[in-house]
């Protein structure tokens, strides 16, 4: 069995995760088309709630980051995960983002998360599914002069 870590962002990280392109569909997920996407990246660098995922190896197999998404003071945070573009589709996301989420909730603190998905990556809703996250409503985002619809996830852990 695979073991995963979080641990601190670098720029050598970055540098990375900016050239990470995805087959198909997945292409949305390019890292290299966003200028704001990569500036974010860089920005990111030494934050306390940006990760970077080692496997045992100490080999760079992803990345997540928590982010609060609260209205009117209320603090709600989200999680954004990126599994590394050779790795995804084998069967290890669950292990994956389970990882991230019990070691966020270390670092972070956390009883309550919420993530967005993309309504057509059907695969990563199914993992969050089995991962204990339920849909709790959707909205439409402009990206790169496209509208796409998101589904809006949550799990509770209290």
């Amino acid at each position: 069995m695979t073991t995963y870590t979080l641990r601190t962002r670098t720029i050598e990280d970055v540098q990375e995760f900016i050239n990470w392109t995805f087959e198909g569909i997945y292409s949305f997920y390019d890292n290299n088309i966003q200028e704001e996407k990569i500036a974010g990246f860089y920005n990111s660098v030494d934050s306390e709630r940006a990760f970077s995922v080692i496997n045992e190896h100490d080999e760079l197999i992803g990345n997540c980051e928590f982010y609060d998404v609260g209205d009117d003071g209320e603090e709600i945070l989200a999680v954004g995960v990126q599994m590394k573009p050779s790795l995804t589709g084998k069967g290890t996301g669950f292990d994956f983002v389970n990882t991230i989420l019990e070691q966020g909730r270390v670092e972070l603190k956390y009883n309550y998360l919420e993530l967005a998905v993309v309504d057509f990556n059907q695969r990563a809703m199914r993992l969050y599914e089995n991962i204990g996250f339920r849909k709790i409503g959707e909205f439409e985002n402009n990206i790169r002069g496209n509208t796409y619809q998101f589904i809006k996830m949550a799990k509770d852990w209290a």
